[in-house]
């Protein structure tokens, strides 16, 4: 397979055999699977998926998604050993890129389960687990990021169509799927609960979220859901740094909007702002209190038929009672 004379048509009846081979390889005692599976990676059976990554052929991609699946399954420190100690770290970026590819046929789903079992904290281990976050963050973050926002209108525009949106810049013009966006918002959700500080770092010092809820802007609802629980993700965490944040760049004001133009319509839409706002007055997160009501109060007002906002508004005269009564002490 690494010969540079083999061809095409021979290349691809091996990367299905060695599917296959690995496949197989579940049938043998659990001690037996991790050595087999130890041995194809000392023989560079990753260099071989870096390379099958790269194929046209989606068959061969998809086999070799499928064979990262069954390693990461079996011992993900073997992928994540050959990720930090290989150059330029190219398997790790034909992953986040394979994410945001239209393969087909849901592969893009394969690429976030990958990422999501590569990057779980709760099974990182010694030297792997910052080696691997830091490589994550520092050369592929932002480029997820950018997809989202390249991919949703800019304020003055109008919703985007529901098939797919073209993205410029760093993703080279090709349509996204509604439903890549859809997953590479579920991996940052999933990024902010397994590696709250370092994302935290990246959050407040670009203008990551803020690109983010450009999503609120997409005309397919369960988009503007996704938006609305990774917001919901975010405030989850109840950390100081990450509220003033929300407040001083208004950043609840998409989600507001988006509320507002959905109107009375019962759906996921509605339920998750009213429960997000249920969230932040039963936390008592008291910036969040003041800023939602001081800044959205009239939005809201033909909304007071729904116990929740009826309930936020009463933690807020509570909440404004209790700095009056402050102020008048000091």
């Amino acid at each position: 397979m690494r010969s540079p004379n083999i061809s095409m048509e021979s290349k691809r009846e091996l990367v299905l055999f060695l599917h296959e081979f690995c496949t197989l390889s579940k049938s043998l005692p659990l001690v037996q699977q991790l050595r087999l599976f130890r041995d194809l990676s000392g023989e560079g059976v990753f260099e071989i998926v870096s390379d099958v990554l790269q194929s046209q052929d989606r068959k061969i991609v998809s086999a070799g998604t499928d064979i990262v699946i069954l390693f990461l399954n079996q011992d993900p420190n073997l992928l994540r050993s050959y990720i930090v100690q290989q150059e330029g770290n190219s398997l790790l970026g034909l992953l986040v890129k394979g994410m945001v590819t239209d393969f087909g046929e849901q592969m893009h789903c394969q690429f976030l389960e990958i990422l999501r079992i590569l990057m779980d904290s709760f099974t990182m281990s010694g030297a792997h687990r910052d080696v691997i976050i830091e490589i994550f963050y520092e050369r592929h973050l932002d480029y997820l990021v950018d997809v989202i926002a390249s991919s949703c209108p800019s304020r003055s525009a109008t919703r985007t169509s529901p098939n797919s949106a073209v993205v410029g810049g760093n993703t080279e013009g090709h349509r996204i799927k509604p439903e890549i966006l859809l997953n590479v918002c579920e991996l940052l959700c999933f990024c902010v609960v397994h590696h709250p500080y370092r994302i935290k770092c990246n959050f407040l010092m670009n203008n990551a979220i803020e690109k983010i809820l450009t999503m609120t802007r997409r005309s397919e609802k369960f988009l503007v859901v996704a938006a609305v629980r990774f917001m919901r993700t975010i405030i989850s965490r109840n950390d100081e740094h990450l509220i003033r944040h929300v407040v001083k760049f208004n950043l609840l004001k998409p989600i507001i909007d988006a509320f507002v133009e959905n109107g009375d319509r019962y759906n996921m839409l509605q339920s998750g702002v009213l429960e997000l706002l249920e969230h932040i007055r039963k936390e008592n997160l008291k910036p969040l209190v003041i800023y939602v009501t001081e800044s959205f109060s009239d939005q809201l007002m033909k909304f007071e038929h729904f116990g929740s906002i009826q309930a936020f508004k009463l933690k807020y005269q509570q909440v404004d009672h209790l700095l009056v009564h402050r102020c008048i002490l000091f």
